[in-house]
């Protein structure tokens, strides 16, 4: 019982983590905005994705290599508790001016958040099952405002995520801390000096900036000539992608790094899909097929089984026409959700941080999002023309993070890296 509850707490926490990356932090003061300073807010989220990812990973390094294993729960509780300040600041102190400041400030929290719970979760089965749950299956489910009751205009987003969703999750995290607190008082060896990996705070920091560069670089590329076809744009930007997931991927110890090249290619099929609305009620069943997933990849896991399935999606992405219906977007998002959960049991890495680089790169922009409204073929009128833009550029990326994973596979023998840190192999491999 008290591993389910350790678990559900490492659902709430990562799903409050990924929400704030995912959705810029907004008060009412947004009613007051100017369009200027709308856009520098939405423009802030991709950075401030980029940014939470290098500190998640730099938190788990610290915490999983020099403190013991109970402090990653405080960690995590000072984290939610830092970003309920900066919402209770936001709520009565808040100006438009301050908004895009804030949600940076937000980014920093989650990444304190995830990192922290991330050590914590990993170590044990269930919980790396809540912690993966949580991260991904919200990602899946990409369309939050039904769900956590925002309007459909977003200039009447009162607040994201909620402060009763952060306040809850920091009452659950400060329950498991002193649930856990007998851990500090286990012997543990001792160590005549500590040395932090460097390792992943490098790779982390490579996949997020290159990635947010060259995102950049696209837009703009939009933005300056939008009538001017981009096909040679958009495939750099789909090979600096690869190669960034390649520089991050080998960075990392034994064969970790088959959750970035996972999450890097999972990203752009979700992308690639399309994101439409969805009745609140539906992000139950999404969670639901989420979990079925991370069941069946760890019983069976096998990464030409993920890589089959991303690109199986991405080719759904290139034949299906605009005037699809229903059933067709409802069985393309199920099997979404098994994919997400089966890539996240599949990976198996065995070093606490690239687990949480692996979660918290599923935030991070792709070539697919900064592509122009009309390539997203679930917001098309029925006589709209289907753009297969999205899902090429989402294959390309899938089958160069197939070479990728076969390169690495090749060179990388399974066996656990040689630092100090906690191991996920055997708790990924009991979910």
């Amino acid at each position: 019982m008290g591993d389910a509850f350790d678990a559900v707490t490492a659902f709430f926490g990562a799903a409050v983590a990924g929400v704030t990356l995912f959705l810029p932090v907004t008060f009412s003061s947004i009613r007051q905005s100017t369009p200027y300073q709308i856009t520098n807010l939405w423009d802030s989220v991709p950075r401030g994705a980029a940014i939470g990812v290098i500190v998640a990973v730099a938190v788990a390094v610290l915490v999983g290599t020099a403190f013991r294993p109970a402090t990653a729960w405080l960690v995590a509780v000072l984290g939610t508790l830092a970003q309920l300040i900066n919402h209770s600041a936001g709520r009565h102190v808040s100006s438009a001016d301050m908004l895009t400041t804030q949600n940076y400030v937000d980014a920093v929290c989650a990444g304190i958040l995830l990192g922290g719970l991330g050590v914590a979760a990993l170590r044990r089965p269930v919980l790396a099952g809540g912690f993966a749950l949580g991260g991904a299956g919200f990602f899946v489910f990409s369309d939050l405002a039904d769900f956590l009751d925002i309007d459909d205009n977003p200039l009447d987003v009162l607040e994201t995520p909620p402060s009763w969703l952060i306040a809850l999750t920091m009452v659950l995290l400060a329950l498991s801390a002193l649930r856990n607190r007998a851990t500090a008082d286990r012997p543990e060896p001792a160590r005549s000096s500590i040395e932090l990996p460097i390792a992943p705070i490098l790779a982390a920091t490579v996949l997020a900036l290159v990635i947010l560069a060259i995102t950049e670089w696209l837009q703009r590329q939009y933005t300056n000539a939008p009538a001017i076809d981009h096909a040679v744009d958009i495939g750099l930007t789909a090979a600096a992608t690869v190669f960034a997931a390649t520089a991050a991927a080998m960075l990392l110890p034994g064969r970790d790094g088959y959750g970035v090249y996972l999450a890097v290619s999972l990203t752009a099929v979700a992308d690639a899909f399309g994101y439409a609305g969805r009745p609140g009620w539906s992000v139950w069943v999404l969670l639901a097929l989420t979990a079925l997933g991370l069941i069946a990849g760890a019983r069976r896991p096998s990464v030409l089984v993920a890589v089959a399935l991303l690109a199986a999606i991405a080719l759904f992405a290139i034949l299906t026409p605009p005037e699809a219906n229903w059933i067709l977007f409802s069985l393309g998002s199920a099997v979404l959700a098994l994919t997400a959960g089966y890539c996240c049991s599949s990976a198996r890495p065995q070093f606490a941080p690239s687990g949480v680089l692996a979660i918290a790169a599923l935030y991070l922009p792709t070539a697919i999002s900064v592509l122009p409204d009309d390539n997203k073929s679930w917001h098309l009128p029925d006589n709209a023309a289907h753009d297969t833009t999205p899902g090429r550029t989402a294959l390309a990326i899938v089958l160069g993070s197939a070479v990728g994973l076969a390169v690495l596979h090749h060179f990388r023998p399974r066996g656990r890296p040689q630092a100090t840190g906690p191991s996920t192999d055997e708790a990924l491999a009991d979910i």
